[in-house]
């Protein structure tokens, strides 16, 4: 059973997580900002996060810094919906392997993507 938090999710990647997730036994809550995630209790007991980042929104790389260094010890998965893929996708993945953040998918995220994803990351060892 792994403590799974959700930060930032639309109605859309919600569904996809909970299809993902059928009969498994974890524990999932959901944050709708960064900021709020920081009280939740229990926060280094974390297995894994799942953030969503929006370029419309003026998020970036500085909000990948701050997630990390929020949850240092669990696995992270951040999906992104950028304005421009071809061109803001090379930096953003520069950022996500300097961070060590686990895997990074570009919206629009499959099931089956967000499903495998889920498992490969819970399989790796937790951060130390």
């Amino acid at each position: 059973m792994a403590n799974i938090l959700v930060v930032n999710a639309d109605p859309n990647l919600k569904r996809l997580i909970k299809l993902a997730l059928p009969g498994m036994e974890h524990f999932v809550r959901h944050s709708a900002t960064l900021q709020t995630a920081h009280v939740q209790p229990l926060s280094s007991k974390l297995d894994l996060v799942i953030a969503r980042l929006v370029a419309e929104d003026d998020q970036g790389p500085e909000n990948l810094v701050e997630l990390r260094q929020t949850f240092p010890t669990a696995r992270l998965i951040v999906t992104a919906a950028l304005h421009d893929p071809a061109q803001e996708g090379e930096k953003f993945q520069r950022v996500v392997r300097e961070l060590q953040i686990e895997y990074c998918l570009l919206e629009p995220v499959a099931t089956d993507s967000i499903l495998h994803t889920i498992q490969a990351a819970l399989a790796l060892p937790r951060r130390a």
